[in-house]
């Protein structure tokens, strides 16, 4: 709910309460129901709940670690589909409670069941013998992506909805992996697809934020941030990837203009998302070419020396334009 609805809301409660409409029980709950205070306990209870995500999701793997080396692995399709149905018809019920008592609990089993729907969608397909997952992974991740944006604009949840959009991205050719000693590698089969899916979906977030959540009632709010910030995160990856040693120059200079035009777009914006993914990688462009021309040619020390530099003056010049447009949009 938008908070400048939640903060009205509250107005007319107390209201109530104050001309005796409602009694001292039902103004406490709607007040609760209502608040619009950003407590400790509230932020705690987010991060708790990002965790207990996190565990929900490496017991589901190790899970399937176990079963597929065991006879279990005959019954854990239906297991583990059994209880990620438990799972989400339960979160949609935390979720949904008009009395809003446990929002991010029902968020997050939710989720769980989603990605729990994932793995016993790949169990099954290994207990009836196939062995085609390059193709197979990709095509469930799509199926379950559609079934989690779908929840998340049923029943107006956001997490479900990150969780969608990031396995469509990773569906749709991208592949991560542990490597071992702390490493992890992120590839991306076809760049060009992921730039153009991305673009799409940075567009359709930020028309979900002027059309969609224009609306004070709707229940989407904050979706159109989730699609912008991941369509800016993959956009840029692709272009970034794209630019690495051994491409084309074209390439690279479609990464620096996309990062200039990312900051220019901020600021017209007032939008420090576009700004933000902007500086970044524009930055990691600017390291990238010194990496690639001079990491040979100059000592290390030297190298970074200039690379610093290079990030002072570019930080600085940056700040300054920030400070005049500032101080222009104040007169």
């Amino acid at each position: 709910m938008r908070r400048i609805v939640a903060e009205k809301i509250a107005d007319q409660v107390h209201d109530w309460g104050h001309n005796g409409l409602v009694d001292g029980d039902l103004l406490s709950r709607l007040l609760a129901r209502y608040s619009t205070d950003v407590t400790l306990g509230r932020v705690f209870l987010s991060w708790l709940g990002f965790i207990a995500l996190f565990m929900l999701g490496m017991s589901v793997l190790g899970f399937i670690g176990m079963a597929l080396g065991s006879l279990a692995r005959f019954l854990a399709p239906f297991v583990i589909g059994g209880i990620s149905w438990l799972l989400w018809k339960k979160g949609v019920g935390m979720a949904t409670e008009p009395e809003q008592r446990y929002p991010t609990s029902g968020a997050v089993l939710v989720t769980g069941g989603l990605i729990g729907a994932f793995a016993a969608i790949i169990m099954l397909y290994d207990l009836t013998g196939g062995d085609s997952y390059r193709y197979t992974i990709p095509t469930v991740g799509i199926v379950v992506a559609g079934a989690a944006i779908f929840t998340a604009y049923r029943y107006g949840l956001r997490w479900p909805l990150a969780l969608g959009v990031l396995l469509l991205f990773h569906s749709l050719g991208n592949l991560h992996r542990y490597g071992g000693g702390g490493g992890y590698f992120l590839g991306v089969q076809d760049e060009r697809l992921t730039l153009a899916v991305a673009i799409a979906v940075v567009l359709f977030g930020m028309w979900q934020e002027r059309v969609r959540e224009t609306d004070l009632q709707t229940r989407e709010i904050g979706f159109g941030q989730i699609f912008v910030v991941f369509g800016l995160l993959y956009a840029n990856l692709s272009l970034w990837i794209l630019s690495l040693p051994g491409r084309e120059l074209v390439a690279v200079l479609l990464f620096t203009a996309a990062g200039i035009a990312q900051i220019v777009l901020g600021g017209r914006l007032h939008d420090g998302r576009f700004a933000g993914f902007g500086v970044v990688f524009l930055s990691i462009n600017i390291y990238t070419r010194l990496f690639e021309n001079f990491w040979d040619e100059l000592s290390k020390g030297s190298f970074f020396l200039i690379a610093g530099a290079l990030a002072m003056v570019i930080g600085t010049a940056l700040e300054v334009r920030a400070r005049k447009l500032l101080t222009e949009s104040a007169r």
